[in-house]
């Protein structure tokens, strides 16, 4: 399994760093026109260094995401666990209820 890994990993990073070492001199203006409005960077920015903002960017969001989901899971959780806890609560008068 370890080989496996080694040999997916230099699959994936050998080209991704031979991708960032060859276009590191490759720039590009950035600009967002809205037909009414327009903004541009005053100064062009290298195409490996983009991608790695909207790289993490992209990350960021997804974990953002994910986390929002997991809060809410949560919440529902909670809510099930108070649901169940009155209901038992309510039957516990007899011995077969939570509390014995």
């Amino acid at each position: 399994m370890r080989w496996l890994k080694l040999v997916v990993a230099v699959v994936v990073l050998v080209p991704l760093a031979a991708f960032f070492v060859q276009n590191s001199s490759r720039t590009t203006v950035l600009s967002f026109d809205l037909g009414v409005a327009a903004w541009a960077l005053s100064s062009p920015i290298s195409v490996p260094s983009l991608m790695a903002a909207c790289f993490f960017a992209g990350a960021l969001a997804a974990l953002g995401w994910g986390l929002w989901a997991r809060a809410a899971l949560a919440r529902k959780v909670r809510v099930l666990e108070q649901e169940l806890a009155l209901r038992g609560s309510a039957r516990s008068d007899g011995p077969a209820g939570w509390g014995g």
